[in-house]
């Protein structure tokens, strides 16, 4: 076959394949959960010294350890480097964070360890009905409760060992915890204990009091994450897994 014949017949080919081609290289590519511009906050709680926590998220959002309780005397052994082991009276406040306010879409996840039950992980909002949004343990579960129903899981945490927990709240009309909100267990989604008679009240987080952190908790609490969207199952999976 003359070479301009086989010339001719694969031009279309090539504007057929055009399209493709001209796809970026990291089209579809997962996204990277440590640099995710969702990412709104992080503490590590990798310090072993003073009182302040660093944000890894870039926005600035440093906590401050209240009172005598301090990196010096409760920086332990964390599931990635260190964790900050909180005693059931001290905590950790975000000065200035009101967190994910109104009805918009958020993930949170941690790592924790612990024996007793009680205390919250991570709360902010108004005091009043669905203006809270509290992680927390409800009847010795993690759970959450805007402050109107209450959702938690049915499977224990208290046995000294390290778990990644979180919550997730999709995009709602206002979101209700009946629909769309999911709690995860060591990257799965856990099976829920109970829901509150108040479980479609909207989640419509006021903006009242700033982020705190562990406070009435005793036990340890590693890499927590604040996200201003929904996570999927596979990504929460997937911080389960670093």
């Amino acid at each position: 076959m003359p070479l301009h014949s086989r010339t001719r017949r694969s031009v279309p080919l090539i504007f057929a394949l055009f399209p493709f081609l001209m796809q970026p290289a990291f089209a579809g590519d997962p996204v990277n959960l440590d640099s995710d511009p969702h990412l709104v906050a992080w503490w590590k709680f990798d310090e072993t010294a003073g009182k302040s926590a660093a944000d890894s998220s870039g926005r600035n959002r440093n906590a401050t350890l209240e009172g005598a309780f301090a990196f010096d005397s409760h920086s332990v052994a964390g599931h990635n480097g260190k964790a900050l082991n909180f005693d059931g009276k001290a905590q950790v406040l975000v000065t200035g964070y009101k967190g994910i306010t109104g009805p918009g879409p958020r993930t949170i996840a941690t790592w924790i360890k612990h024996t007793a039950n009680g205390g919250e992980i991570i709360t902010w909002g108004t005091a009043d009905a669905g203006k809270m949004f509290q992680f927390c343990f409800i009847r010795d579960r993690i759970g959450v409760t805007p402050r109107g129903g209450y959702l938690y899981m049915k499977a224990a945490t208290n046995d000294d060992k390290w778990h990644h927990v979180a919550v997730v709240v999709r995009e709602g009309s206002p979101p209700n915890l009946h629909d769309d909100v999911k709690i995860y267990l060591d990257g799965e989604v856990a099976e829920i204990d109970d829901i509150g008679l108040l479980d479609l009240w909207p989640i419509d987080t006021g903006d009242k009091q700033d982020v705190r952190i562990g406070n009435r908790y005793k036990g340890a609490i590693d890499d927590l994450r604040i996200y201003d969207r929904a996570l999927s199952d596979e990504e929460i999976a997937a911080l389960n897994k670093k």
